[in-house]
């Protein structure tokens, strides 16, 4: 297992790199993963254009932890978490091949009793600010979600899964789980 952690990663003679080696990684013959650990923008700058078949991700839940050193989820309002999670995606858009696939997992949040509708304004951010093909909505039931002591709503025992890509090209191309395009 390669493993690479925090900035400045260093070569094996303890010497600080501008990147991480992941172009180099990506060109061996190494097979076992490679862990990269850092800012999710600047690590994924550290990683050539095109290279990248399928992105499956999990961002944090908006409003819903404290990270040490901040994190995307603590932004003010659901609009400047869904500004930031598009900066991630559009370098995750770089990296991807034309043909390649986003599958993004996000969970919802209330605010002020108001179901905030996180997946649905990244979705459309998505499609409407960066050009993506939605392609896919899945519900994910969680047959044993997470506590929820709320007496006036029923529970959240679901989240979303979008899936996008690219270019119509691609996503006619696509053959989904059911078979068809």
């Amino acid at each position: 297992m390669t493993s690479l952690f925090n900035s400045p990663p260093q070569s094996a003679g303890g010497r600080p790199l501008s990147q991480p080696p992941v172009g180099e990684y990506l060109r061996s013959d190494e097979r076992s993963p490679l862990f990269v650990v850092g800012d999710s923008v600047d690590v994924l700058r550290s990683v050539p254009a095109g290279c990248i078949d399928c992105c499956l991700t999990s961002p944090p839940y908006w409003g819903h932890r404290a990270y040490a050193g901040g994190g995307i989820g603590e932004e003010p309002t659901p609009q400047e978490y869904v500004s930031r999670l598009l900066r991630v995606l559009d370098e995750v858009r770089r990296v991807l091949k034309s043909t390649g696939s986003l599958w993004l997992n996000l969970g919802d949040t209330y605010k002020a009793k108001s179901l905030v509708g996180l997946p649905w304004r990244v979705a459309l951010a998505l499609t409407d600010q960066q050009g993506w093909v939605l392609r896919n909505s899945v519900v994910w039931n969680k047959v044993k979600g997470g506590p929820d002591n709320a007496t006036d709503k029923l529970c959240n025992m679901h989240e979303m899964i979008l899936g996008v890509m690219q270019l119509p090209v691609a996503a006619a191309r696509f053959v989904g789980l059911s078979g068809s395009a």
